[in-house]
């Protein structure tokens, strides 16, 4: 062992003994002086019986016989007893009624008289505990979800003009996680439709970003065609690309139809909208040159319902919002409501857009009452785009061009001014 190692072992038991003494010291100073604080100056005389007789001058035997002298226990006679009574004299048995303790009666006190006041000064009556409101959170607007027969009924993407592909969820899908993922799409050149099936409610419904849902299914539809013409075999392409894309993103399941099939029901729904995609036109022309007054124009128009649009034409809109007929000045100046009262023309054009227009024969028969209407009272002519004057028996062969086109659109569930034929003809 060094001398290192040594002095460390000798100065560690000299710390400890040194510890050891001082808390001996502490433990009996402490002990002295809870001794002088508290220490009992009497004996306790329930451990020594001569001292509490001594001090008191009286034992406990003393005192239960003292107490059994006023005390009557209840005894029963042995008379009583027996099995034949004994004539005795007659006896009366002390009746010693049980001691009650009554309470001490308190003093009725008068009440005193308060006056009103005075209990409104001195004793005033708290007003009735009403919570705060809770704080209103600026959170983002959770429209709590509608109820089942509150959602706007729709059908799935319509898989007669688009090329539809359908996403099965893992788990829901929310349109939270959709947002971002509309953007992707816009590349395409054609109109893109989302739809999905309600969580727990089985109703397909448009899919709107702005409202929170949770959808099992999801359905994403490709328009096939449009006035512009039909989707080509790149994008096609692409589109399916992107949406299997988006299933890895949201965890699901991607089922898309044959691509080549959707691109032969693209290249004829192409020839089927060449042929039926018609506008006409009705011009209501003034004599000789002269001009006719815009404000004249407007004033029949408004009387037939017609109102002025911001692309510079006078249309007759339904209650749905859609345009049934326009009608447009024959020049190349479209009307404004800042200018109209100054404004003179030659002539107005009504259109009407035959797969576009709702209500078929019967609309075409309103345009061509106002169309007549408006040629009377100008005094001018009402010519077709050849200016060929428009008599009733030309008239009647544009109604049997219409019969035509109606049968056709029917025939592939197309009906002029639905949904679906507003979709394909845009």
């Amino acid at each position: 062992m060094s001398d290192l190692q040594l002095s460390l072992l000798v100065t560690g038991v000299l710390v400890i003994a040194a510890i050891y003494a001082f808390n001996w010291y502490q433990e009996r100073k402490y002990r002295r002086i809870a001794d002088a604080h508290f220490k009992s100056r009497h004996e306790d005389v329930l451990i020594d019986p001569d001292i509490a007789e001594a001090s008191n001058g009286l034992h406990i035997e003393t005192i239960v016989q003292m107490e059994e002298s006023w005390r009557v226990e209840p005894r029963m006679e042995a008379e009583m007893m027996l099995s034949e009574p004994v004539e005795k004299e007659p006896y009366t048995e002390a009746v010693v009624a049980p001691v009650v303790v009554a309470e001490p009666e308190l003093e009725t006190l008068p009440e005193p008289e308060i006056e009103h006041w005075q209990v409104q000064q001195e004793a005033p009556v708290s007003a009735p505990f009403v919570p705060e409101p809770a704080p209103v959170l600026a959170e983002p607007v959770y429209v709590p979800p509608p109820h089942k027969e509150e959602i706007k009924k729709s059908t799935p993407v319509d898989d007669v003009i688009c090329y539809v592909a359908t996403l099965h969820a893992g788990e829901t899908i929310i349109t939270e996680d959709l947002v971002m993922l509309l953007q992707q799409f816009s590349m395409l050149g054609k109109r893109v439709y989302w739809a999905g099936l309600r969580h727990n409610m089985g109703v397909w419904e448009e899919i709107n970003t702005l409202h929170p849902a949770e959808y099992e299914k999801i359905q994403i539809g490709l328009q096939l065609a449009d006035r512009n013409g039909h989707i080509t075999e790149d994008k096609l392409a692409r589109f399916c690309d992107i949406v299997q894309q988006v299933a890895a993103d949201l965890k699901a399941i991607m089922d898309c139809p044959d691509k080549p099939a959707a691109q032969q029901q693209a290249i004829e729904l192409d020839d089927f909208c060449a042929e039926v995609d018609v506008l006409i036109g009705l011009n209501v022309l003034s004599h000789n040159g002269e001009t006719l007054p815009a404000t004249k124009i407007r004033a029949l128009a408004e009387a037939a319902g017609m109102k002025l649009q911001a692309d510079g034409t006078f249309h007759y809109i339904n209650d749905d919002g859609i345009s049934h007929y326009s009608l447009a000045n024959h020049e190349s100046i479209p009307f404004a409501a800042e200018s109209i009262k100054h404004m003179s023309t030659h002539g107005v054009t009504l259109l009407f857009d035959v797969p576009r227009a709702p209500g078929g024969i019967r609309t075409f028969d309103q345009m061509i009452a106002l169309a007549k209407q408006i040629a009377h009272a100008v005094n001018g002519v009402l010519v077709d785009d050849n200016r060929n004057p428009l008599n009733d028996k030309s008239i009647t062969t544009i109604k049997q061009q219409l019969v035509s086109i109606y049968a056709k659109m029917d025939a592939l569930h197309i009906r002029a001014g639905s949904p679906r034929a507003l979709n394909l003809f845009s």
